[in-house]
Formats: C-alpha cells, sequence, structure tokens
C-alpha cells in the first residue's frame, strides 16, 4: 500500500545547503513531495519506492557544513504528489539551529580572482559552501527575508542562479553580485563619510596601512583594528590605542607559505590554519623578524589565514 513519510531533521540543517540537496537527491532517486525550513528543524514529505534509501543517503551525504542530530519519520496516508519542490518556509516560534559563518570556499575565492567572472574582485561573493550564515540572521526560518540581505533585490542573473537546482547558489540566502548587492566603502573616522570616491576603498585601505595608519576592517562578526604588522611604530600606537600593554597581537596572512616564514608550523596546526573555521593558531615563532611588540616576552604568536573575500582582495594588490 503506498504511502507517504514526513521526515523532520534537526540540528545544524539551514543555511548549509541542506534544502537543494534534499531536491537533488529526492530528484535522482526519482521521489516526489516537498521540503521547506521551519523554526524546527528541515520538513520532508516524500512518496515513492526509494524512500529508504534516500533516507541512507541523506544522512551519509549530507553537505558538509551540515550538523544531523537527529531525524524523525512519521509515516501518513498518500497524498499524490506530482513532482518535487521547496516550499516556504514555516515560522512556529520554535528553535532551531543556524550554521556559524564559513570562511569563502575555493570556488568562489577561484570566481573572484577570475578576470572572466562577473563577480571579480567582488569583496561578498558566496555560495552555499560559503560565507555569511549566523550573523548576518535576524530571525528564523534562515531565509532571505529574514537576514540583513533582505535589503537587497537579487538582480535576474542573480535570481536565476538562485531558482536553478543545478546551480552551487541554488537558495543561497545572502547571494549578491556588483549590480544588485552590497558594496565597499571607505569611511573617515572625523567626517563619517565615504572618502574613497575616486579610486577603489580597498586600494585606499591597501595606501594607508602602507603609511602606518590602523584602519578599522569590518569582518563577517565584528571588526578589526588593522595595522602593517612589519612597522614597529604602527603596532605600538595601536597598542597605545587599544590600551594593553603585553598583550599578545594575532596576525593575518595571505596562506600557508607566508606563515611558514615567522613561525613552525607543524602538519596539525596547517590543518587547523587552512579549515574553513578560520582561527586564530598559536605558533612558535622562527625568528626575530617581526617586531617585538607584536607580542612581548611571548615565544609564540597568533596566526590565521583569510576568511572573508575583502580579507584576500587586501592581499591580492601588491604591497
Amino acid at each position: 500500500m503506498k504511502s507517504r513519510l514526513k521526515i523532520l531533521v534537526r540540528g545544524i540543517v539551514q543555511g548549509v545547503g541542506f534544502r537543494p540537496f534534499i531536491y537533488n537527491l529526492a530528484e535522482s532517486l526519482n521521489l516526489k513531495g516537498t521540503v521547506l525550513n521551519s523554526s524546527e528543524g528541515v520538513i520532508i514529505e516524500l512518496e515513492g519506492e526509494n524512500s529508504h534509501e534516500f533516507l541512507e543517503r541523506m544522512k551519509s551525504e549530507a553537505p558538509p557544513l551540515s550538523q544531523i542530530m537527529s531525524v524523525e519519520v512519521e509515516e501518513l496516508p498518500y497524498y499524490g504528489f506530482k513532482d518535487f519542490q521547496i516550499l516556504e518556509s514555516k515560522d512556529e516560534g520554535k528553535f532551531t539551529l543556524i550554521s556559524p559563518d564559513v570562511s569563502i570556499c575555493n570556488d568562489c575565492l577561484r570566481e573572484m580572482l577570475d578576470k572572466n567572472d562577473r563577480r571579480y574582485l567582488y569583496p561578498f561573493i558566496n555560495c552555499t559552501n560559503c560565507g555569511p550564515r549566523y550573523t548576518i540572521t535576524k530571525r528564523i526560518p534562515y531565509d532571505r527575508p529574514n537576514t540583513t540581505m533582505s535589503v537587497f533585490k537579487m538582480c535576474p542573473v542573480c535570481d536565476k542562479e538562485y531558482h536553478d537546482p543545478r546551480n552551487r547558489r541554488f537558495h543561497a540566502q545572502p547571494n549578491a553580485c556588483p549590480v544588485c548587492g552590497p558594496n565597499v566603502e571607505l569611511v573617515s573616522k572625523k567626517e563619517r563619510k565615504n572618502i574613497s570616491k575616486n579610486e577603489s576603498p580597498i586600494l585606499e585601505t591597501i595606501k594607508l596601512l602602507k603609511q602606518g595608519d590602523i584602519v578599522a576592517i569590518k569582518g563577517l562578526g565584528g571588526f578589526h583594528l588593522a595595522c602593517d604588522a612589519t612597522n614597529e611604530d604602527a603596532v605600538n600606537r595601536l597598542r597605545l590605542k587599544k590600551r594593553k600593554s603585553n598583550k599578545p597581537f594575532a596576525l593575518m596572512a595571505p596562506n600557508i607559505q607566508s606563515i611558514k616564514k615567522f613561525c613552525i608550523v607543524t602538519p596539525e596546526q596547517e590543518e587547523i590554519l587552512i579549515s574553513n573555521k578560520r582561527p586564530i593558531v598559536l605558533l612558535k615563532k622562527r625568528n626575530n623578524i617581526l617586531p617585538d611588540a607584536i607580542s612581548p616576552l611571548n615565544p609564540y604568536i597568533g596566526f590565521m589565514l583569510p576568511y572573508t573575500p575583502l580579507h584576500y582582495l587586501l592581499f591580492y594588490y601588491p604591497y
């Protein structure tokens, strides 16, 4: 006798490409039904002969950023779905988990540095595998109207990507491009206005860093007070401004090779540094090339790799 399965998946299953994954998995198994985000998790309704294979593969092939904590399956009367669809989300006032922010993926990084790509040098590039999640979420379920991206209406090209099941940006809520998305500004502390009208704000920022200035650079969840780590005077002024006489500063470098010039990096530490969490890792100093003021009387320095497109662009141009 035909029946319908109702599946509730709890865990980190919103903002990680889970619904597109479910859609494509159901299509590949010729299953009919629906999937939607709710404030409880992800709800799937399923009809077809391969439902049990679907459940097994859902657990074993889930997107890398997802974390399934529980799966509840309920058998319901047959409905007769004609196809498989992603439905609008339900807000039931309950609790669900949202993915933390994720560092830019290799695919987006490659596109951003490709002169022929429409997102060439665009500092807000993202996809279902990377980018902001938690810090742009105002409420659940995780859908664009419930994020800070709601004020940016997708252009026709971005909208087409968003609705294409074969596209990496299928249902990527922060999807944007230079035509329709946010842009970078360089704002003067004194005048509180954009001061980069005639030149790229990123190039202007690099100039400021080169001449020893301190710049507040917005990341995903806050600001970095940044200066040139090889400029001892700039490092000392930053220490005075932060009123921290001895606390070590963390450094950012463009790649592992650069970090290895200054520190000893074990294979385990390298693996942590390049992970999509992009943490600060304490590393043993290799020599005294860098100013002592970075980590006074300390044999270790905290290093991290870039985690946003903007960070990578600050290292992209010759310094």
